[in-house]
């Protein structure tokens, strides 16, 4: 323990109420969590490979994606794989948060177990890099502040503090804009030394300097092209940025969801206007309402599910917690008093709650999956496929993971009891393949039975698949 433990005993502790809370619900719905989308087929992934399964570039994913990697190299069951991933993408910023309390900087705990929940509501049950990226950015900055300045690095840590830039650059393209606020914000800090504010804004250099060197020299991916092809919703929309259908729905998702991250940004808000810190007052809501435009215009017209459209909101966390944490509740370098712990432990009471109860669509959603295979667990051809017009796509939300689903959800019993099962927009492609009686269909590729791990999928099925 760190030698100031007493002295900032209540942080420590709302931090562990926090993380444990989240560790229990991880367990009580890691099928929500892990049997849904992409978490489905980066399983599956990384089961037939026995390897990490990077998406995009995105690299920083493996700080959530060894945690399954690990089961399954120690020989655990698919279950047992299932609740690793999902206890991984709670342990990773707990571990963080940890971190922070170690190097003596309990306000970044607290930050990171902030940002990890203010907002969260769907998106911990559909899970993505980017709340895992933007807690490790709260931890290099940590890190840094530990430090004061890049001075007072040493020579070996020059490489490893570079190597987190980039790595918190690769976790997701938005986590450079909780980045350069991070810079902003902390480098407007007054009775700071220079050093201080010259350590921000190299920081913000090399996220510029990443930027250019990712978007104007490098080859982009698909995935990052097809969201630059976006951006140019900004001049085919300019001047109506606000009189568009993703701004509406994003207005109802803050009245039902998020109203509380709104609290906290207007109360940090006034805290600036009463204390005349004119800079920060138009730094926190000026950023943020820009970077909800920044979201929402590319996406002016196929608004996104809101669990999709939430993971690209989350970097707002970022913008209200730190305000609130380093300023409003911040005396110098004192201890929390009781006002300030009283008022975090109700913003994480109200985050837990609002986390607990989104889970009923996913649950929904699981139970839906289950059913059917049950029902059709006695037919003689098992191996189904199915339009998407023919289940409830309100409750499925997304078909295309939906072969991955039911494989792990039938093979949970036993491997020898994996179905072939799939939901597709255009089964039409698949009607050459119907005889295979040895082909595994996927989303994106179908896989013969032999690449697949009998350990968790030995399909007994050698009949060919029909349509439903």
């Amino acid at each position: 323990m760190p030698s100031n433990f007493n002295e900032h005993r209540t942080a420590f502790l709302l931090c562990l109420g926090l993380f444990g809370t989240l560790i229990v619900l991880a367990g009580v719905f890691f099928l929500e969590r892990i049997v849904n989308l992409d978490m489905a087929f980066q399983s599956f992934l990384i089961l037939k490979s026995g390897s990490l399964e990077i998406q995009s570039g995105r690299f920083g994913a493996a700080a959530t994606q060894f945690w399954p990697w690990a089961a399954q190299a120690l020989g655990l069951p698919l279950k047992g794989v299932l609740l690793s991933y999902s206890f991984g993408h709670v342990l990773w910023p707990a571990l963080l948060a940890w971190f922070s309390w170690r190097i003596g900087q309990w306000r970044w705990s607290l930050a990171i177990g902030m940002v990890a929940t203010l907002m969260t509501t769907h998106t911990f049950y559909w899970l993505s890099e980017m709340p895992a990226g933007l807690v490790f950015l709260c931890a290099v900055f940590a890190w840094m502040h530990s430090k004061g300045s890049l001075t007072a690095f040493r020579w070996w840590q020059w490489p490893l503090w570079l190597a987190a830039l980039v790595t918190a650059f690769y976790f997701h393209p938005l986590v450079l804009y909780a980045a350069a606020f991070l810079c902003l914000f902390f480098g407007l800090e007054r009775n700071q030394p220079r050093a201080w504010a010259w350590m921000h804004l190299i920081v913000l250099g090399v996220f510029g300097g990443l930027t250019v060197l990712k978007y104007k020299v490098l080859k982009l991916d698909w995935y990052d092209a097809a969201a630059i092809k976006r951006q140019e919703a900004f001049g085919k929309l300019w001047p109506n940025w606000l009189d568009i259908e993703s701004n509406r729905k994003f207005l109802e998702w803050s009245v039902a969801d998020y109203w509380l991250l709104w609290g906290v940004l207007a109360g940090s808000t006034v805290y600036y206007v009463w204390k005349k810190n004119w800079a920060k007052a138009l730094l926190v809501p000026g950023w943020a309402f820009g970077f909800v435009l920044l979201v929402n215009v590319p996406f002016y017209e196929a608004v996104g599910e809101q669990f999709y459209m939430e993971n690209l909101y989350l970097p707002l966390s970022v913008f209200a917690a730190i305000p609130l944490i380093f300023d409003v509740l911040r005396e110098r370098n004192e201890p929390l008093t009781r006002n300030a712990s009283m008022v975090l432990c109700i913003l994480f009471v109200i985050s837990l709650l609002r986390i607990g109860f989104a889970h009923q669509p996913w649950t929904k959603k699981v139970q839906w999956e289950q059913t059917f295979l049950q029902e059709t667990a006695t037919r003689a051809q098992r191996k189904i496929l199915l339009s998407d017009k023919q289940v409830p796509m309100e409750t499925l939300k997304m078909s295309w993971g939906s072969s991955y689903e039911f494989l792990m959800l039938s093979a949970l019993e036993h491997p020898d009891s994996a179905r072939c099962i799939i939901i597709h927009d255009d089964p039409g492609r698949f009607d050459s393949l119907l005889t295979r009686p040895k082909l595994f269909f996927g989303a994106f590729k179908n896989y013969p039975f032999e690449e697949l791990p009998k350990a968790y999928f030995n399909f007994r099925d050698t009949s060919g698949y029909v349509r439903y």
